[in-house]
């Protein structure tokens, strides 16, 4: 009698790293990686989200910068990034952002349940994270569908960032090393089972917002510093008698920050294992034919050609092949930028 063969090497492998994922989820909780679906739905209109989460950013914020005033001495860089780290999420860390906004009924914001989603073929080990957690909400900010977990990135994945780059002195490639390896890792391919390119670019831009904040360290996009006004300063306000302290001189507007490229439909994701990829894709064709619109990724060549536009050296490592080498025309360069 012939013996069947076992199981190859590959499909160990991707049997491990779904334990591991398994594993890391169950001990990490909301620390691990969250997912949304960009196609479902797409069609249906959001209002736009953007003055919303300015806002919340501002409140986030000014309770940081309240903490930081109470806790430390005058003028503590330190104190200010603890007490607005703290004020952002705690513990630090972004799913807890993501479910804030989740479960915020005033931030217009569409969700989908997995068995409705385009990932409803995946099972347990292909996507560990997204059947414990489900899906993510996601809202739109100009003509941007973005999902709420990339606040999470850009806010505390983009702290990350800057702690590497600006506070370490490591330089921007080494905090984007530390990015690919979470997203190829406990963030992306081990739970989820996607690697979000989208979420690269949120955590490149939190790394911008959190150099702004003080307006002292360079923006690694090498906007001249006069064209940069901190959001936070040290000064006695109105008075000059007045005590020194840290001050919010100016409210973030986040949607500066956002743009197409943080749209996993534009800026397009890859698969931990080609039958995923085969599912998932199968189930957006799927789609495309009820919505009769082509959902193929990239969905707007123009958005792609001004991110390659926007990020210039970098685009190379936070565009997906498709999207950087997608044709499409990269002006006006005001229309997302």
């Amino acid at each position: 009698m012939r013996r069947s063969r076992g199981p190859s090497r590959a499909e160990w492998t991707h049997r491990a790293a779904a334990l591991c994922a398994l594993l890391a989820v169950s001990v990490s909780g909301p620390a691990s990686g969250a997912e949304i679906d960009s196609i479902t739905g797409r069609s249906v209109e959001l209002e736009d989200a953007g003055r919303q989460l300015d806002a919340l950013v501002a409140a986030w914020l000014r309770d940081g910068i309240e903490r930081a005033n109470r806790d430390a001495d005058v003028c503590n860089e330190a104190a200010l990034y603890r007490g607005i780290r703290h004020a952002i999420a705690f513990p630090f860390v972004g799913h807890f952002v993501a479910e804030a906004l989740n479960a915020d009924d005033a931030l217009p914001s569409r969700r989908v349940l997995i068995e409705e989603s385009v990932y409803r073929d995946l099972g347990l080990l292909d996507a560990i994270s997204v059947h414990i957690k489900d899906l993510s909400a996601v809202v739109r900010v100009g003509d941007a569908l973005i999902g709420v977990d990339k606040l999470g990135h850009f806010l505390v994945e983009g702290w990350e960032y800057f702690e590497i780059a600006v506070l370490n002195e490591r330089g921007t490639e080494a905090a984007m090393d530390w990015g690919e390896r979470a997203e190829r890792t406990y963030f992306g391919l081990y739970t989820t089972g996607v690697r979000s390119q989208a979420d690269l670019v949120a955590n490149f831009e939190g790394l911008r917002f959190w150099s702004n904040l003080l307006g002292s360290a360079p923006d690694p996009l090498g906007k001249r510093r006069f064209l940069r006004r901190a959001y936070v300063s040290c000064s006695r306000g109105w008075s000059r008698l007045g005590e020194r302290r840290w001050r919010l001189r100016r409210a973030p507007r986040i949607s500066r920050y956002m743009s197409p490229a943080w749209d996993e439909a534009v800026n397009c994701s890859s698969y931990r294992t080609p039958e995923i990829e085969r599912r998932v894709q199968a189930r957006i064709s799927e789609r495309g034919i009820a919505d009769g619109v082509d959902y193929s990724c990239p969905i707007d060549a123009n958005a792609c050609a001004k991110a390659r536009a926007r990020y210039g050296e970098y685009a190379v490592r936070l565009l997906h092949p498709d999207c950087l080498h997608a044709a499409g025309d990269a002006r006006p360069w005001w229309r997302f930028w």
